[in-house]
């Protein structure tokens, strides 16, 4: 069993309040979507990256758990939830899960409509057992079940995808500080943008994310 002291101020107190209400946020905005459950026959790249990711999660949760660490799991849930799933993920696939262009395709929308809600589900379920009341609001609201009386997700063979976590952090956040540094608004469009090649099964995303009008592949670089 790991035992350890852990500090507490009222800093991070008002942290751990921010990440509730950003968590509150992410929930009302994936159930103003409609509830995707069942997998679709085919999942878009980007939608598969991040349900490896929370895969992951699912992975190493279960192993603090049952050395009942709570404390770690929470950490990297948080940063999940910040570092990953919102600040990325969600600004990648928006435009793909509200369509309203209809600039995807019916399958495309509903892929990202699944991951959408697999993710937030297995979110409130691995942080259940270290945040019970708020989880349990939040799943009683969404599914109008008693998050306490689910089973614990299971870890799920995940599917590759050519690209890492890393590389997607990096472009995004490259774009927009080229954007800030700029002076102008993150909706802003470029003409071109290079970026790597391994992102290449998410271009669709990216160009739609970042108002991009033609993407190269390559070392990050853009054109106005």
């Amino acid at each position: 069993i790991t035992k350890g002291d852990i500090r507490a101020s009222f800093e991070r107190i008002e942290g751990a309040g921010k990440t509730i209400t950003k968590l509150w946020n992410v929930c009302r905005f994936i159930d103003s979507f409609k509830h995707v459950e069942k997998r679709p026959k085919k999942l878009e790249a980007t939608d598969r990256w991040i349900l490896r990711e929370i895969n992951a999660l699912v992975t190493y949760a279960r192993k603090q758990y049952e050395m009942y660490d709570f404390h770690t799991p929470a950490v990297r849930l948080r940063h999940f939830l910040w570092e990953v799933f919102a600040s990325h993920y969600i600004e990648l696939v928006k435009n793909r899960a509200y369509n309203t262009n209809g600039d995807f395709t019916d399958d495309e929308q509903q892929s990202a409509l699944f991951a959408l809600n697999e993710c937030i589900d297995t979110f409130l379920k691995l942080l259940a057992p270290a945040v019970p009341i708020v989880t349990y609001k939040l799943f009683k609201d969404m599914r109008n079940k008693d998050i306490h009386k689910e089973p614990f997700p299971d870890v799920v063979e995940a599917d590759v995808v050519p690209f890492t976590t890393d590389d997607i952090v990096a472009t995004n956040s490259f774009i927009w500080k080229e954007k800030k540094d700029r002076g102008m608004s993150l909706k802003a469009p470029v003409d071109e943008a290079t970026v790597p090649a391994t992102l290449k099964p998410i271009e669709k995303d990216l160009l739609l994310a970042h108002t991009i009008r033609k993407i190269q592949y390559g070392d990050l670089a853009l054109k106005w």
